[in-house]
């Protein structure tokens, strides 16, 4: 009876197709950032804004940047959507770029928890990666 299961099961392995490399491993990502850091602080009575620390994007050599946004969660949703020139991405020259955000300071609701989420393509990617995260803060509720 072993003999008989060992027989069936190396039968079983080799008629089974052999994986693929891209079903054994899903494919790295080409697109990496620097560290994402984020905050909150209070203007004024109920008015709260979330700050986002300069950042650098690294692509990979020769590849061009698709999209990058800065989502804050878990259900504020997207901060800021970043799409380039379709006939001149960036970078112009080497593998990394840092953008200069129209504004670094987002509307947030005072006395809610919130992070932000940094998502981006290159074009050496066929889909958007979470490339950074922070860790979850309270926006203040109380003017100082």
């Amino acid at each position: 009876m072993n003999m008989l299961r060992c027989v069936s099961a190396t039968l079983l392995l080799s008629l089974s197709p052999p994986l693929l490399a891209s079903e054994a491993s899903p494919t790295a990502p080409e697109i990496y950032v620097s560290p994402i850091h984020a905050g909150c602080y209070i203007v004024a009575p109920n008015q709260c804004r979330i700050h986002v620390d300069p950042f650098t994007i690294n692509l990979a050599v020769g590849k061009k940047l698709v999209y990058f946004k800065l989502v804050a969660g878990p259900s504020f949703g997207v901060l800021y959507d970043f799409r380039p020139d379709l006939s001149n991405p960036p970078p112009s020259s080497g593998s990394t770029y840092t953008p200069s955000l129209v504004t670094q300071d987002f509307a947030a609701t005072c006395g809610n928890s919130y992070y932000v989420s940094l998502q981006g393509q290159d074009t050496g990617d066929p889909n958007g990666y979470n490339l950074g995260v922070t860790g979850t803060f309270t926006c203040p509720s109380v003017v100082p």
